[in-house]
């Protein structure tokens, strides 16, 4: 572990880890598919004449291979070291998503989104955090938020980027481009800049290193309690992003523009990274969320109406969601270190991200089905609502922060226990 210094100290030895950290998870698995999903559904559907639910499946296949082989790529980081899995997984993930452009009937599209899973797993938060985490403890918060905000930038800059490519060159040449987007960006910024601090294996052994075992872990009331709360959170995040682009489009938009739209969310994303950073490192974590997590709630009512809002409700409504996408992952990445340690961080992580990785990979079906069925994201929308404002209240249950390996004081006034 990292001894105690001040933000500046602590930055200082580790910045090169935060930024290629940043850069990694942006041209990650958790960024590339999941901010440009929503550009592809119209184009392929219109070509294969699947419906939205049948091209919407594919991401979501992508999500339960996640879930399935993410606790092994936890396990190798935590073992072999978070640099090493994470160049050996760009190379399967930057192979895999050019190999969409191959595709010629549904099958064959839902068998090449597993193979992104199973080759791309290893680009998740779980290799990423671990990196950063390693270097940091007074500054850890803000380290994890700057270090995730890649996704934001992905989010960001993507659809716009996509849709240019995909209007002028076809659809395949949009997967193509994010193939080549990992090998000519992601992979060189990892060689040169992204480390372990030491090796894991080392750290995991050391009695200073803290932390509950894997088994302490998942007998624990407070690690079933996030599972749970993130899980959910993550449903409705995972079916608003994916689903922005073809909801207005429906309502009247140009792709173009309602691409824009989905790039402030990407905006929001960064702003919600850096922020709830930050905070982190200064208030009590699950206050931190709840304060996070319930924004979309007023999102879902807003793109719940009939017709088009307003431009400027519409930009609320991204940007808010963007805000709980952009804290989520800092927020699991921070309360895992806190309540569980470092010891075996890769795979408590790793565990907590498998129901992630299931709402996030069912939601955008689940959306299209409810759309495809009823002609409306209403219904779905709605129910949204009610789990963005009551899930998060059950994170308020968790309790101090254990004592691994510094000293902790009970918090005062939603001060962070230090």
């Amino acid at each position: 572990m990292v001894q105690a210094g001040s933000y500046r100290e602590e930055f200082g030895r580790g910045w090169r880890v935060v930024l290629a950290g940043a850069i990694g998870v942006g041209f990650g698995i958790s960024a590339l598919p999941f901010y440009t999903l929503g550009v592809f559904v119209k184009p392929i559907g219109a070509e294969f004449g699947w419906s939205r639910e049948e091209v919407q499946w594919g991401f979501a296949i992508q999500m339960l291979g996640v879930m399935l082989v993410g606790w092994l790529y936890g396990l190798a980081v935590d073992r072999r070291g978070a640099r090493r899995v994470a160049l050996l997984s760009q190379v399967g993930l930057g192979l895999s998503l050019a190999s969409l452009a191959l595709v010629g009937s549904l099958t064959h599209w839902y068998a090449i989104w597993f193979v992104v899973a199973l080759l791309g797993a290893g680009t998740s938060p779980i290799t990423w955090t671990r990196g950063i985490a390693g270097w940091f403890d007074k500054a850890r918060g803000a380290a994890l938020g700057i270090g995730l905000l890649g996704t934001g930038l992905t989010g960001l800059l993507a659809p716009p980027l996509v849709t240019a490519i995909v209007e002028d060159y076809g659809w395949r040449a949009g997967y193509l481009a994010l193939g080549a987007s990992v090998f000519v960006v992601g992979m060189p910024v990892t060689l040169w800049l992204f480390r372990d601090r030491e090796q894991p294996a080392a750290t995991a052994a050391r009695p200073e290193a803290g932390g509950l075992t894997r088994g302490e872990a998942l007998k624990s009331y407070r690690f079933w309690a996030m599972f749970v709360v993130f899980t959910l959170v993550t449903f409705g995040v995972g079916g608003l992003i994916p689903s922005l682009v073809p909801l207005l489009t429906d309502r009247g938009l140009t792709p173009a523009a309602a691409a824009g739209y989905a790039s402030l969310a990407g905006l929001a994303v960064i702003l919600g990274r850096v922020v709830a950073g930050f905070l982190l490192d200064r208030f009590w974590a699950p206050a931190v969320a709840v304060g996070f997590l319930v924004l979309p709630a007023i999102s879902c009512l807003v793109l719940a109406q009939s017709g088009l809002p307003a431009p400027v409700v519409i930009g609320v409504a991204a940007a808010l969601t963007g805000l709980a996408a952009g804290a989520e992952f800092d927020l699991v990445a921070y309360m895992v270190t806190r309540y569980f340690g470092m010891r075996h961080y890769g795979v408590v992580y790793a565990l907590q991200l498998v129901g992630l990785s299931l709402a996030g990979g069912l939601a955008p079906p689940i959306f299209g089905r409810i759309y495809d069925t009823t002609g409306s994201y209403e219904p779905i929308l709605l129910a949204c609502a009610v789990i963005f404002v009551a899930s998060p209240l059950l994170l308020l249950t968790l309790g101090r922060y254990p004592s691994f390996d510094r000293p902790q004081a009970a918090p005062a006034a939603g001060a962070v226990p230090a």
